[in-house]
């Protein structure tokens, strides 16, 4: 997911647009709630980052990190190199 010329933010951000409809303005502190990210998408959301990445993070500690740039932190406290 990541590139040389992006940072893991970008990436995340670009993902949530494309595949999660993230709204327009979005940015890597919008909170998941005002994107009106429901449990649902979460839960869709921490899916496809295991698989992405081949680590086990639930929907609960997407969550928890409640925006982008927590959640990149959330990948790379799991060991992931973004």
């Amino acid at each position: 997911m990541t590139s040389s010329t992006r940072q893991p933010a970008e990436e995340l951000l670009a993902l949530l647009t494309t595949e999660f409809g993230a709204p327009a303005g979005t940015t890597a502190e919008t909170p998941y709630e005002v994107m009106e990210f429901d449990s649902l998408v979460l839960v869709e959301l921490a899916v496809d980052l295991s698989r992405r990445f081949d680590t086990d993070i639930s929907h609960e500690e997407i969550q928890e990190a409640g925006n982008i740039a927590r959640t990149v932190e959330l990948l790379k406290s799991k060991g992931v190199p973004v």
